[in-house]
């Protein structure tokens, strides 16, 4: 993750020929088949998944995530946990109270895993937004995946062999997660919400913040830098349950608004 202004930038293509400029360290693919129309295939850009990225997964869970990693190959959705769970350990941090990790770490993992079950229609369709704040056609795919979700990871936990077994008030605790994880509204409307529910939702969230999911996101959303930062700005507050992730999350803004400050730059001299 970047926490300093990038020096250089470099062009991408995109599928209907334009050439946006994007840091030189992003790696950006587009699939090598889709079934959309290539006026919608910038919904369907990733970052490809490198296995140097199981170095961010705490040794505890690498196994699991070894398990669960064929279904998180959809929407940058591999990436995405491995680079927002280490921010489990510093959100706990931040907790007055007891978490339970084990609970936190496996509903991360598991979170996201619907969108492997989801067409590449659905895919596009979610991510037709340009901030933070669900509308249109991006809320029925994203209140399906975590149905989906849930489903798999009531499978995957029946069939995986943990040791201790789980117990059912854990499982329970996993699926509230993923049900809940894209509903920081809600859940702040709720009250009462187990810390581990909040702090998966937050910890998802904080991913919107990343020099990764950031630049790739302007892109894939067709979103200029400056405007994007705008409207994460603008969504911030509403978008995290606890203060913890909001520290975080303005921390990392910082961050992005010192690289778009380079990016115009860049842009200006180019």
């Amino acid at each position: 993750m970047s926490t300093n202004p990038i020096p250089q930038f470099n062009l991408f293509r995109l599928p209907t020929g334009e050439r946006v400029w994007i840091p030189a360290d992003m790696v950006l693919r587009l699939p090598d088949r889709a079934s959309l129309q290539p006026g919608l295939l910038h919904y369907l850009i990733y970052i490809p998944w490198d296995d140097t990225y199981m170095g961010l997964i705490d040794p505890a869970y690498r196994d699991f995530f070894r398990t669960v990693l064929p279904y998180l190959h959809a929407r940058t959705t591999d990436v995405h946990v491995a680079t927002c769970l280490p921010f489990v350990k510093e959100l706990l941090c931040t907790e007055p109270g007891p978490v339970d990790e084990q609970v936190v770490q496996l509903a991360f993992i598991l979170h996201d895993s619907g969108w492997s079950q989801m067409t590449e229609q659905e895919v596009a369709d979610s991510l037709g937004v340009g901030g933070l704040a669900l509308s249109g056609e991006a809320v029925n795919p994203k209140e399906r995946h975590v149905i989906l979700g849930m489903e798999l990871a009531q499978r995957i936990l029946r069939e995986y062999a943990f040791r201790p077994p789980l117990t059912t008030v854990r499982r329970d605790l996993i699926y509230q997660a993923i049900l809940y994880h894209d509903k920081p509204q809600q859940l702040v409307g709720i009250g009462g919400i187990p810390a581990e529910v909040r702090m998966v939702c937050d910890v998802d969230h904080l991913w919107s913040f990343t020099h990764a999911n950031f630049w790739q996101d302007t892109v894939r959303k067709g979103v200029e830098p400056g405007t994007y930062l705008e409207n994460l700005e603008q969504d911030l507050d509403g978008y995290f349950v606890g203060e913890g992730g909001r520290r975080k999350a303005r921390q990392m803004i910082r961050q992005r608004s010192a690289e778009v400050k380079s990016w115009e730059e860049w842009v200006a001299q180019h």
